[in-house]
This record gives structure tokens, C-alpha cells and sequence, in this order.
């Protein structure tokens, strides 16, 4: 739990201890937060006025009145300050607009435009983000900043994408800095595992997990005792190359062959399918394509079709074989599944992974659970609008650079 200090010098860092521990758990009174952070009952008299003025919380109404004088809760006031939120997904562009409270107030999926350069791609973004602030009718000046969620690998302290490889335009784009000429706002870039770890535990009352991202790519992320694990480069989540099955046929691709990612992207999923001769084989560089393939790979697994069925089912318990691996590694006591194409892929995995992860750990858990994100397919993008939120208003040092 962080504390905070009755330095008058650190007024600034007492007063985002308070509001993160409101945004935290709303609900709670001026007592509540003299417990939990420490400060004496006249610093958080005047920091909560501040904050009230500011219009970054409110006072509700009692809920238990019978007994003497009732506390009065605290709850962030959503329109105090928001963020946007984008995910750069080979296949799908999400972008949102998130107020204080996390409420998701508007939200645009465009297909990711195949052949638009990155300078397109930014003009998109930047013309797309003007236009969800203008359709929510509220105060350009409350709003912090735009996250960016990409695939990586990244360079996040000089704010450039490396050399991801399903973006193969991209090398070495200065985004960060391009879409802060192109809107004027302060802008953060992250990984998009990162991002969705952000923003899963924000909405969830677990403080270790593992996060595995399911898009047009795979990725993990680890939270422990509430922080998100970044790594020393900043790139953490790469396990795609996890061996999850030896025999495994040779899909003739770029991945690995037997490896997780070759278990569960939408293009290895999509390259089984048209083996089996449920579909048409799309062009494999066409990543929209690929994700309208595997959507309806999937629903004619929904549908019974038997050998889709049988190819999703075997792609969840390749896909536990690799979580297994890095359960028994990390130790945590659970994992959450989430990404663009994790509904699709829900019903199929849901009923198989648990049971099957749990077969591949060297030491038994009672209290161990695989689930689905509980913030839904835009968690990246989510995540990205609340490390914004976080670089602006949590207690705390952050990895990323904002320009």
C-alpha cells in the first residue's frame, strides 16, 4: 500500500496517493483514506477539497445513516479528466475515449488500412482521435494525453517501433513523437501486452497474474503484488516460440514450428483450416484477410462443424501446454486470457484450458484459475489510455517517456 507524507513539499504526491486510492476503490470516506495512507486527518481535509474543487472526485450519499453521523463517500468524478486510448493491431485499429472512472464513453474499430504507410497511419489516428473528442462534446483541456498500444519490439524511452513483424513498414518509426506533432496532446507509446496487463488490473481484484495476449500475434504479461513486470528493455511478453508440441505438422510459415504462437494466431489457425478444406487459404500478408478467415473458422466451430472443432480444441491444449510452461516458471495463481480475437476464441478454450494447464504443473494448486480478460477484446487500447492515467495522476515513477 503506498503512504504518503505530511511534507508540505510533496502536497503534489500526497494528492495522487489520494486519488489513486479513490480511483482504486471508490466508495471510500476521509476516514478510510486517513487508514490506508497514513496522512493526518488535516491533510486529507484540504487534499480532498482540492480535489472536489478540481472536480476530480465527489461526495456521494451515505449509505448507512442509521447510526450518528454517517461518512460520507468519495467516488471519482468521471469527467474530471479523460484519456484516448489506441491499439495498433495488424488487423484491427481500435481507438477509445476513457474518462477518469475507467467508463469507456466512445470507442471506433476501423480495419487496419494494409497498405497505408506509417504517415497515413498516423494522419488516421490523429483525425480519428479530434473526432471521437468532438463527438463526446467535452473539454479538449481535460484530456491528459493518447496512449498508443503496438506491437513490438519498441524502443519506449525515445518512443520509436523497432521492427515488428507484422508491421513491415514500420521500421524504426519515431510514432510517439510523429502523433504528438499530428494532435498536439502529450502521447505515450507501449507494448500492447503491457497495455492489456495495465488495464486488466485495473478492472480486476487480483494483484498476481499472468496475462496471455491472443491477436494477430501472442504475447504475455506478468503482474505481481500489483505492478506490471516491463523487463530491462522494456519488451517483456516475446513467447511465441514456447515449444508446446514436438509432432507438430510443419505449417510452412514464419514461426516456429511446434511453438505456441504456430498453436494459436490467427494465421496458423486460418493455414489448418484450409488443410482441412473448411476455407479458402487467404493471402497470408493480408492480415484483415486472416481475421476474417479465422472469424469464421470459429464460427463454424460454433455452428458443430466437427473439424473446425477439432482444430480449435487442439490449438487450446497446445496453447495450456504453453501457459504450463510458464506458470511452473512464474508461480502465479492465475491467468487470464484476453486480446482482439479472445471472444472468438473463448468458447472453444474455456471448457479445455483450465484442466489441461493444470495436468502440466510440476506442483499442484488448489487455488489456481485460467479465465478470460474481464475488460474484453479492446484491452489493449484500455490499457493504453490508462497508462496515460497513471503517468498524469498515480503515485508513482513511471517507465514511459510522454511527448
Amino acid at each position: 500500500m503506498l503512504r504518503g507524507s505530511n511534507l508540505l513539499r510533496l502536497a503534489d504526491y500526497n494528492q495522487a496517493v489520494i486519488l489513486d486510492l479513490i480511483r482504486r476503490e471508490p466508495g471510500r470516506s476521509r476516514a478510510d483514506l486517513q487508514r490506508n495512507s497514513g496522512l493526518s486527518s488535516q491533510t486529507i481535509s484540504n487534499i480532498t477539497r482540492r480535489l472536489i474543487d478540481a472536480e476530480m472526485i465527489r461526495e456521494s450519499t451515505p449509505t448507512d445513516v442509521a447510526r450518528g453521523r454517517p461518512s460520507i463517500p468519495l467516488t471519482v468524478n468521471g469527467g474530471g479528466a479523460f484519456a484516448v486510448g489506441v491499439h495498433v493491431d495488424p488487423a484491427r485499429l481500435t481507438i477509445l475515449l476513457m474518462d477518469v472512472a475507467g467508463e469507456v464513453l466512445h470507442q471506433q474499430q476501423l480495419r487496419t488500412p494494409q497498405a497505408a504507410n506509417p504517415d497515413a497511419m498516423t494522419s488516421l489516428i490523429a483525425v480519428s482521435t479530434g473526432r471521437l473528442i468532438r463527438e463526446a462534446g467535452i473539454d479538449r483541456d481535460r484530456v491528459l494525453g493518447l496512449g498508443i498500444a503496438v506491437p513490438g519490439p519498441l524502443d519506449v524511452r525515445s518512443g520509436v517501433v523497432l521492427d515488428p513483424p507484422q508491421l513491415p513498414r514500420w521500421r524504426g518509426v519515431r510514432l510517439r513523437s510523429d502523433l504528438h506533432d499530428a494532435t498536439g496532446m502529450p502521447v505515450l507509446l507501449d507494448k500492447d501486452v503491457i497495455a492489456s496487463a495495465t488495464a486488466e488490473l485495473r478492472a480486476s481484484a487480483d494483484s498476481d497474474f499472468l496475462f496471455l495476449y491472443l491477436g494477430s500475434g501472442v504475447g504475455a504479461s506478468v503482474v505481481t503484488q500489483g505492478q506490471v513486470l516491463r523487463g530491462v528493455s522494456n519488451n517483456i511478453g516475446e513467447v511465441g516460440d514456447i515449444l508446446v508440441d514436438a509432432s507438430a505438422e510443419d505449417l510452412g510459415w514464419g514461426g516456429r514450428r511446434g511453438g505456441l504462437a504456430a498453436a494459436c494466431v490467427p494465421e496458423a489457425l486460418v493455414i489448418q483450416a484450409a488443410q482441412a478444406g473448411l476455407l479458402a487459404l487467404p493471402d497470408l500478408s493480408d492480415y484483415l484477410a486472416i481475421d476474417d478467415a479465422c472469424s469464421t473458422l470459429c464460427d463454424l466451430a460454433a455452428a458443430g462443424n466437427e473439424s473446425a472443432r477439432a482444430i480449435l480444441d487442439r490449438a487450446a491444449r497446445r496453447v495450456a501446454v504453453g501457459i504450463g510452461v510458464l506458470v511452473n516458471f512464474l508461480d502465479v495463481p492465475r491467468v487470464v486470457l484476453g486480446g482482439p480475437i479472445w471472444n472468438r476464441l473463448s468458447a472453444a478454450f474455456l471448457p479445455v484450458v483450465e484442466d489441461a494447464v493444470r495436468r502440466e504443473l510440476v506442483v499442484s494448486r488448489e487455488r489456481f484459475s485460467v479465465g478470460g480478460s474481464e475488460v474484453g477484446e479492446h484491452v489493449a487500447a484500455q490499457g493504453a489510455a490508462e497508462l496515460v492515467m497513471e503517468h498524469f495522476l498515480a503515485p508513482r515513477a513511471s517507465a514511459l517517456v510522454i511527448d
